[in-house]
Protein backbone atom coordinates (compact mmCIF):
# COMPACT_ATOMS: atom_id res chain seq x y z
CA UNK A 1 0.00 0.00 0.00
CA UNK A 2 2.69 1.71 0.91
CA UNK A 3 3.92 1.77 -2.90
CA UNK A 4 0.29 2.81 -4.46
CA UNK A 5 0.59 5.93 -2.30
CA UNK A 6 4.15 7.08 -3.06
CA UNK A 7 3.28 6.50 -6.85
CA UNK A 8 -0.21 8.30 -6.15
CA UNK A 9 1.64 11.65 -4.43
CA UNK A 10 4.20 12.03 -7.03
CA UNK A 11 1.52 11.98 -9.62
CA UNK A 12 -0.11 14.60 -7.52
CA UNK A 13 2.63 16.63 -7.73
CA UNK A 14 3.72 16.31 -11.47
CA UNK A 15 -0.07 17.61 -12.17
CA UNK A 16 0.15 20.17 -9.54
CA UNK A 17 3.83 21.45 -11.87
CA UNK A 18 1.45 21.09 -15.11
CA UNK A 19 -1.29 22.87 -13.46
CA UNK A 20 1.12 25.57 -12.08
CA UNK A 21 2.59 25.91 -15.89
CA UNK A 22 -0.78 26.66 -17.03
CA UNK A 23 -1.96 29.26 -14.57
CA UNK A 24 1.85 30.77 -15.45
CA UNK A 25 0.97 30.89 -19.02
CA UNK A 26 -2.43 31.78 -19.07
CA UNK A 27 -1.51 34.76 -16.58
CA UNK A 28 0.27 36.06 -19.46
CA UNK A 29 -0.83 39.31 -22.16
CA UNK A 30 1.16 37.58 -24.37
CA UNK A 31 3.39 34.48 -25.10
CA UNK A 32 7.22 35.60 -25.77
CA UNK A 33 10.26 33.69 -26.57
CA UNK A 34 10.97 33.38 -22.84
CA UNK A 35 7.74 31.88 -21.60
CA UNK A 36 8.16 29.42 -25.09
CA UNK A 37 12.02 28.65 -23.40
CA UNK A 38 10.43 28.26 -19.76
CA UNK A 39 7.54 26.13 -20.83
CA UNK A 40 9.82 24.00 -22.65
CA UNK A 41 12.01 23.66 -20.15
CA UNK A 42 9.81 22.81 -17.64
CA UNK A 43 7.63 20.57 -19.78
CA UNK A 44 11.12 18.37 -20.09
CA UNK A 45 11.42 18.25 -16.45
CA UNK A 46 7.97 16.75 -16.06
CA UNK A 47 8.32 14.22 -19.11
CA UNK A 48 11.45 13.35 -17.21
CA UNK A 49 9.62 12.97 -13.98
CA UNK A 50 6.37 11.11 -15.68
CA UNK A 51 9.09 8.47 -17.42
CA UNK A 52 11.22 7.81 -14.10
CA UNK A 53 6.97 7.09 -12.23
CA UNK A 54 6.19 5.13 -15.38
CA UNK A 55 9.53 2.90 -14.92
CA UNK A 56 8.16 2.60 -10.97
CA UNK A 57 5.22 1.23 -11.90
CA UNK A 58 6.31 -1.19 -14.54
CA UNK A 59 8.94 -2.62 -12.23
CA UNK A 60 5.82 -2.75 -9.51
CA UNK A 61 3.84 -4.53 -12.10
CA UNK A 62 6.52 -6.71 -13.16
CA UNK A 63 7.47 -7.92 -10.30
CA UNK A 64 4.11 -8.59 -8.89
CA UNK A 65 3.30 -10.57 -12.29
CA UNK A 66 6.27 -12.80 -11.80
CA UNK A 67 5.52 -13.22 -8.16
CA UNK A 68 2.00 -14.42 -8.86
CA UNK A 69 3.33 -16.79 -11.76
CA UNK A 70 5.60 -18.16 -8.87
CA UNK A 71 3.20 -18.79 -6.55
CA UNK A 72 0.38 -20.79 -8.54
Amino acid sequence: MVEAELLIGHLRNQVRHLQSLLHYLEARDAIESDDYSYSSQQLRELITRLRELERFSLERGTARHLQAEWLN
